[in-house]
Formats: C-alpha cells, structure tokens, sequence
C-alpha cells in the first residue's frame, strides 16, 4: 500500500537565502532536494504571471471568480485543437505550455530559472558554467479535485537529461493542495539502473531490478508534499521519482488552485544532441531546456555528483 505525503517541514538551519552551506549541500545529496523560502521577492511578477494564465483560458472553459467552474470537470470542455498552442488540461492537471511562446516569454524567465537568485543557487550547485535558460517548462497547474471524486498520486521519473531542477511557487501552497511530491532518496536508489549518469535512457539489462527497486520505494518511503508562499524555491535532483500531489481544497471553504514554474539546469560544453525518441529535442519534450550530451558515462557507485561542486 502507498504511503501518504507527509507536508514539508524545513530541516536545514536557516541560512542566508543566497548562500548554499555545506549542511544543505549534504542534505541535498542525501535526500534529494532543499527548499529556498523567500528566495525571489516578486509579489507583483508573480501576481501578473497569474492574470497571465488566465487571459489564455479558453473561453467557457473556467471562470477565475467561480471556483465551481474549476471542480466541475472542465478538462471535458477544454478544446482538444489546443494541445500544441495551449497545453492540456488533464483531469486536475494543466501544463501551460507550446514550442514557441508560452515557457519563453522574457518576463517569465525573469521570476523563474533566469532570476538572479536563483542563479546564485545554481552556481552553488554546478559551478559558474550553466547559460541562462531559453525556456522554463511552463506554468503548471493543479486544479481542486471533486469532493465526489477519487484521486491518487502518479509518482513517475523523468527522461530530461537534465542536472539540475527546480520548482518556482508562484503562489501559496497549503498543504493538501497539490504542492509537489517527492519520494527523498529515491535518486540515490535508482541511480545505478540508468544507461548513462544524466541522460534518460534506461540499461535494459537492469530494467527489472530498476522497476522492482521503484515499487520497493512507494512502499517504503513517506513522499514529501511541498507547501510554501510564493517565492519559494524547491531545488531538487532530476532523477527523484516524483509527483504533481492532490488538490483537496475544493473539500474546503478555500478552494484554490496550485500554480508553480518547473525549471530544468544543465552545465554547458558538451556536445549535445536532441533525442528524437525520448527527448528532449524538438519532437520529443521540447518542453525542456537540457539536452543529452555525447560525454555522458555510464553510472557508477562513486560518479554520482561528478560534474557538481558540491
């Protein structure tokens, strides 16, 4: 049987935000992820990423002021010709996103992956060599369940290549309203199972052992459900399995949505290269800003945070 998420709770010391310590570093490697409270103090930015999302909302679909339209099924009216353009809205779950504008606009990379304290972090973590980021995922949204409704976590790992990821909550995020998940040292267990250290391929000679080793984690392992304020920043290892959680405020008098912007970090100087099968590339994930590069080794017990500087 599953385990329920448990909400975040700060561990770390408090530090300055803008400083990585060595105890965070450690619990980083360890767990797989720390949380930045306040990092990015943008409360307009933010508030007009969110009038933002709702200018593109299809019309009839949702209405921003009427949290009934939210609940009561609207995937069912979402327009399916606007997959490319838009994103999907599935069942709870919209990623905002298409190839060419949203994930790419200026003033969205400006309060995520681009801020300047996010990329003291991300220096502290990869060194002064990770370019500035072309795009973010995207705005990701999880709308509040029915009350009527059974729901369930989707814990899965990603095939992005990437080294480095964060989440940028946009908004507050109680608990119990789809705050991100995480299942803490799942990249550690899993590591040994992958093709290469970062790239998304699975060895399949080990393909087995890798799917035993995941249900052994659901089963053993309480998953983290990030909660916050807006501003916070989760960093986290790519290779985490993970989940968008359950958004049950709709079982409140505050029904509410959870708004938060995935981002993805890679150091450059490789040779890298679009993988038409998994991604990322232009055909597969081009949601995501890494890439798989020709350097990539295979993993091993010690080569894990090769490459890193913590």
């Amino acid at each position: 049987m599953r385990r329920q998420p448990i909400p975040y709770q700060q561990e770390c010391s408090k530090t300055n935000a803008l400083q990585l310590s060595a105890e965070e570093a450690e619990y980083f490697k360890r767990e797989g992820y720390i949380v930045k409270p306040g990092l990015i103090q943008a409360a307009d930015e933010f508030k007009r990423v969110i009038e933002y999302v709702w200018d593109a909302v299809p019309e009839g679909v949702m209405c921003r002021g009427d949290p009934s339209t939210w609940i009561d099924e609207p995937h069912k009216r979402w327009p399916v010709n606007l997959a490319q353009t838009l994103g999907i809205l599935q069942h709870t779950g919209w990623k905002m996103r298409s190839p060419h504008r949203y994930g790419r606009e200026t003033f969205i990379l400006e309060v995520s992956a681009n801020h300047r304290c996010v990329r003291a972090l991300v220096e502290q973590f990869l060194g002064n060599c990770v370019a500035p980021s072309e795009r973010v995922r995207g705005i990701y949204l999880v709308l509040p369940k029915s009350p009527s409704v059974e729901a369930k976590l989707g814990p899965h790992v990603d095939h992005s290549a990437a080294q480095l990821s964060a989440m940028v909550l946009i908004d507050d995020i109680p608990p119990r309203t789809g705050g991100f998940t995480v299942w803490p040292r799942s990249h550690v267990r899993l590591h040994r199972f992958w093709a290469s250290r970062l790239g998304a391929h699975f060895n399949h000679q080990t393909k087995h052992e890798f799917d035993s080793e995941f249900k052994a984690i659901l089963h053993d392992t309480d998953p983290v459900e990030f909660v916050g304020e807006a501003g916070d920043v989760v960093f986290w290892h790519p290779r985490l399995i993970h989940s968008a959680g359950v958004n049950y405020s709709a079982e409140t008098n505050d029904p509410r949505i959870r708004y938060v912007i995935p981002c993805d970090f890679q150091k450059s100087g490789y040779t890298f290269y679009d993988d038409d099968d998994l991604g990322p590339g232009t055909k597969q994930q081009w949601w995501v800003d890494t890439r798989h590069f020709r350097e990539d080794p295979a993993p091993s017990l010690t080569n894990m945070w090769d490459d890193w500087v913590i």
